[in-house]
C-alpha cells in the first residue's frame, strides 16, 4: 500500500515538474526565435531605408517623440514647395544623423552596420520582374542562381516579408516601379537558438533525473507516517487475530460438547453459527497478514500441475452447487504446469468459485476455464446473475469492501476473500480483474509463467 502511495507521489511530483520545465523551455525558445526574427526584420527595414530614403516607413517602437519630429523635419527638408523653393532645413542639433535616415537607436546602429557590411543581399527587379542588379555580400554561401531562384518564388507569392531557406527577406516597390528584395542571413542566430534549445533540453533532462532522486527521498519522508500507521494496524490485526483464535476455538468446542450432552438447542446453534463466522473472519485476517508479512520470494515454490490442482479444488464445491441448483461447467485444459505455491493458487480458485456460487441465482450456471496463451496462463470464472455496478468494480479487491453489505453479513462474508485472492495473484506476478457483460460476471486471473 505504502509503495503504491509513494509511487503515486513521485509520479505526481515528476509530472508537475516536467510540465513546468517544458513550459519554460518552450517559452524561452519561442521568445528567442521571435527576437531573432525581429532583429532580422529591423536590419531589413534599415536596408530598405538605405535603398529608398524617401520611402515612408512607419516608425518602430525604438523611436521616441523627439526622433519622430526630427524625421518629419528631415522629410519636409527634402520636399520642394509649389514655388520651387526649399523649406528651411532644421538646425544641426535637430537634424537626424544623415547616415541613418530611418531612426534606429544608437545601441542598434553598430549591429545593423555590421550586418549590412557582411550579411546581406539586395536584388533589384524591373516592373516586368526582369533582373536588373544584385549586391551580394554572401557570395561565398549563396550563388546568384540560388538567390534568383529564391526571388522567383518570392515574386510569385504575395508576402512582402518572410523566411525562405535560411534567409529572411523583405520586398518593397520603389517609386520608379522597380522591386527591391533584401535578404538577411540569420543562420547564426537560428543556430544559436537551436543550440540553446539543445542545451536547455539536456539541462532539463539532467534536472529531471536529479529531481527524481530528490522526489524519491521526499516521497519517502511523506509516506513514512502512513507506513508506520499501516504497520501498526497490521500488527494489531495480527495480534488480535491470534488472541481471538484460541477463545473462539474454546467456545466452539464447548458448544459442541454441550450439544452432545443436551441435544439440539436453538441457543447453542446460534453460538456455533457465530463462532464459525468469527473463526472464518479470524482465519482470513491471519492469512492476509501472513501473506503481507512473509516475502513471497522466501516461500517454497515448486512446479506442479495447475490443471489437477484446480480440479481438486472444484470437486468439493460441486455438491454445494448441486444443493443450490447451480450448474458448474468445467473447461480445464490438461497438463498445464506452473511454478509457484500450489496451496495459495488453490485458495484463489476456491475464493473465486465460492464467490460465484454465492452470487448466482438458483438454476444459474458457473463456468470455469483454464487455458494457456503465448506467454500467460489464464484462469477465469464466469457466473450468471446480477451484474456488479461499474463504480464498485475497482474497489472489489479492497479489504472489508462489500457491494451488498446486508447479504454478505448474513452469509458470513466480510469482504476479505477477494483481497486475499488479489494479494496471492500479485505475489505470483499476475493480475486479476473483473468484467461484466451480457449478464455474465467474469473474474479473470492472468499469470505469467514464472522462471525457476
Amino acid at each position: 500500500m505504502t509503495k503504491k502511495l509513494r509511487k503515486r507521489i513521485m509520479i505526481t511530483m515528476m509530472l508537475l515538474l516536467s510540465i513546468t520545465f517544458i513550459t519554460i523551455i518552450i517559452a524561452i525558445n519561442v521568445w528567442i526565435r521571435a527576437n531573432n526574427r525581429a532583429q532580422a526584420d529591423n536590419s531589413l527595414r534599415f536596408l530598405m531605408q538605405r535603398e529608398m530614403p524617401d520611402f515612408p516607413i512607419e516608425p518602430n517602437s525604438y523611436m521616441n517623440d523627439k526622433e519622430k519630429i526630427q524625421s518629419e523635419d528631415n522629410h519636409r527638408y527634402n520636399q520642394t514647395t509649389t514655388d520651387n523653393e526649399r523649406i528651411q532645413p532644421p538646425s544641426d542639433t535637430e537634424r537626424p544623423t544623415p547616415d541613418f535616415l530611418y531612426p534606429i537607436p544608437d545601441d542598434v546602429k553598430d549591429r545593423h552596420t555590421e550586418i549590412m557590411a557582411s550579411h546581406f543581399i539586395i536584388v533589384e527587379y524591373s516592373a516586368e520582374n526582369e533582373f536588373i542588379s544584385m549586391e551580394n555580400t554572401l557570395s561565398d554561401s549563396y550563388t546568384e542562381d540560388e538567390i534568383q531562384s529564391y526571388c522567383d518564388k518570392i515574386l510569385l507569392g504575395t508576402k512582402l516579408q518572410g523566411t525562405i531557406g535560411p534567409l529572411r527577406y523583405s520586398v518593397r516597390e520603389v517609386p520608379n516601379g522597380n522591386t527591391i528584395i533584401a535578404f538577411i542571413d540569420h543562420t547564426a542566430a537560428e543556430n544559436s537558438g537551436k543550440n540553446l534549445l539543445t542545451v536547455s533540453i539536456i539541462l532539463g533532462i539532467v534536472g529531471l533525473i536529479a529531481f527524481s532522486f530528490l522526489s524519491y527521498f521526499i516521497s519517502g519522508l511523506m509516506v513514512r507516517p502512513v507506513e508506520e500507521a499501516f504497520e501498526k494496524q497490521k500488527q494489531f490485526i495480527s495480534d488480535a487475530s491470534h488472541e481471538l483464535k484460541t477463545p473462539i476455538a474454546v467456545v466452539l468446542s464447548n458448544s459442541e460438547l454441550l450439544e452432545d450432552q443436551i441435544g439440539e438447542n436453538k441457543q447453542l446453534s446460534y453460538i456455533k453459527k457465530e463462532c464459525d463466522q468469527m473463526h472464518h473472519l479470524v482465519t482470513s485476517l491471519l492469512t492476509l497478514t501472513r501473506l503481507e508479512q512473509i516475502p513471497y520470494e522466501t516461500m517454497e515454490k515448486v512446479i506442479f500441475s495447475l490443471s489437477d490442482a484446480l480440479l481438486e479444488r472444484i470437486l468439493p464445491l460441486e455438491s454445494i452447487a448441486y444443493e443450490k441448483g447451480i450448474t458448474i461447467n468445467e473447461q480445464i485444459a490438461p497438463d498445464i504446469t506452473f511454478y509457484g505455491i500450489k496451496e495459495q493458487l488453490q485458495q484463489v480458485a476456491g475464493i473465486l468459485i465460492d464467490n460465484a456460487l454465492n452470487h448466482t441465482d438458483e438454476k444459474g450456471k458457473v463456468d470455469i476455464y483454464l487455458y494457456k496463451t503465448a506467454h500467460h496462463v489464464v484462469f477465469k470464472v464466469n457466473n450468471s446473475g446480477k451484474p456488479i455496478p461499474e463504480e464498485d468494480r475497482e474497489r472489489l479487491f479492497e479489504r472489508f469492501y462489500r457491494v451488498d453489505k446486508a447479504r454478505n453479513r448474513a452469509t458470513g462474508h466480510y469482504g476479505l476473500g477477494l483481497s486475499i485472492a488479489k494479494t496471492i495473484v500479485t505475489n505470483h506476478k499476475g493480475k486479476i480483474r473483473v468484467e461484466c457483460e451480457n449478464g455474465i460476471t467474469s473474474f479473470i486471473v492472468t499469470l505469467r509463467q514464472a522462471e525457476k
